[in-house]
């Protein structure tokens, strides 16, 4: 599977998405002058619908086409999936953080922004 680092301007990740159990899952928002910092994956265009059934499109997240920017490379329409509903006060589970952090590790992201994962988790 085709990877890349990207980043994605002017949005931020948060912590603000319920999931089972009450706690948090990973989602981004609209945010003027902020960056998230991810993977930009190449998938079959057949995917999305297992990936829709996956994250519950339409009621839990829904798919949007945006631009992103691959790490040295110039903008290009990704898929992201935002959530919903969104709530305050959410904390993600300490293994579900433990997954994105270590994600995040392996694909060498910018510690400032690894920072910034923990901080909007609120573990910081």
């Amino acid at each position: 599977m085709e990877e890349h680092n990207a980043h994605l301007p002017n949005f931020e990740l948060r912590f603000n998405k319920k999931v089972r159990g009450g706690t948090a899952g990973a989602n981004v928002q609209p945010s003027p002058g902020k960056t998230v910092y991810g993977v930009l994956y190449k998938i079959e265009e057949g995917s999305f619908r297992s990936l829709d059934r996956y994250e519950g499109v339409p009621d839990h997240y829904r798919r949007i086409e945006i631009q992103v920017t691959p790490d040295g490379g110039q903008p290009v329409p990704a898929q992201v999936y935002i959530a919903s509903k969104v709530m305050k006060g959410l904390r993600p589970s300490a293994q579900y953080l433990q997954a994105i952090l270590t994600g995040a590790g392996e694909h060498s992201l910018p510690a400032a922004y690894i920072g910034e994962i923990k901080t909007a988790a609120g573990a910081a």
